[in-house]
């Protein structure tokens, strides 16, 4: 479905019914079709999930390029929670969308809970990634790997921007060459919007900040999911969430990377229910 937020509307994937969550996506430049099968288990257990296409992504509208940031992101999170009267929501993102989800806990803290999956405490988390790029094993990938970050400034068509998610795929997987890597490239259904992809990666602003202060006062259960062998974000960095938040929970899964939910499916699954469940 469509929903408006105002200025635009955003796509909105549905499945299952019952207590509503919310789930962000990661990229920018992907789509909320990643979160499926993944929450496949979780919709069939009681809960309505509306994995939001954020704005100039996927089948969302673009608007101006001015408000693609995480702050805006955030307030279309909260558009559709009013716009759809959820009620007792649970807001949770993946990789950037824990971004928007922690954005989203400082400007408006109005979920019953959160999940942050793939997160980081602070933007500097991320300047490492160039450095783990550089040593990245095995050695037979690592140019590829390289390489499609570095073109993500200059891509030009959905095929290409497809092409560079799965040349990055072994980067975000514990094992870069086991099977799942294949797999999850073949499962690729992301409609893909090479603008939004070229505008980030060629410098456009965020608007991320350091919201470790305002995270502070959060009174709100929230769930950490992290990967032991992630290399985009790292478990480190999501650790000192657990000393920030006032309510926070903590799961780090072994032998699993920024894929987690994929990566260790039933594990992951079995730690979302079980949260849902007390909160």
């Amino acid at each position: 479905m469509r929903v408006s937020v105002g200025d635009i509307e955003l796509y909105v994937h549905e499945k299952g019914e019952g207590r509503p969550l919310v789930a962000l996506h990661g990229g920018p430049g992907l789509d909320g079709s990643v979160w499926f099968p993944g929450l496949d288990r979780v919709a069939a257990a009681g809960y309505r999930v509306l994995a939001l296409d954020h704005r100039a992504n996927g089948r969302s509208d673009a608007g101006d390029t001015v408000r693609w940031t995480v702050p805006q992101m955030a307030d279309d999170v909260e558009a559709v929670i009013v716009g759809l009267a959820l009620e007792d929501v649970v807001v949770m993102g993946w990789s950037f969308g824990s971004f928007v989800t922690q954005s989203h806990m400082v400007r408006h803290g109005t979920a019953a809970a959160y999940v942050l999956m793939g997160t980081i405490a602070e933007p500097g988390a991320l300047t490492d990634v160039r450095e783990r790029l550089a040593s990245f094993e095995p050695e037979v990938l690592r140019e590829q790997v390289v390489e499609s970050w570095a073109l993500e400034a200059s891509v030009d068509s959905p095929e290409a921007a497809r092409q560079l998610l799965a040349d990055q795929m072994p980067f975000h997987c514990s094992d870069p060459t086991g099977p799942l890597v294949a797999e999850l490239v073949a499962a690729d259904r992301v409609v893909y919007r090479p603008e939004v992809l070229r505008h980030f990666a060629a410098g456009g602003e965020y608007g991320m900040r350091d919201l470790r202060e305002q995270l502070r006062v959060v009174e709100v259960p929230t769930l950490v999911l992290s990967g032991a062998d992630d290399r985009t974000t790292p478990a480190a960095s999501a650790h000192e969430l657990v000393s920030i938040l006032p309510l926070c929970e903590e799961i780090v899964f072994a032998e699993s990377a920024h894929m987690m939910l994929y990566e260790q499916p039933d594990a992951v699954t079995a730690a979302l229910l079980d949260f849902l469940a007390r909160h």
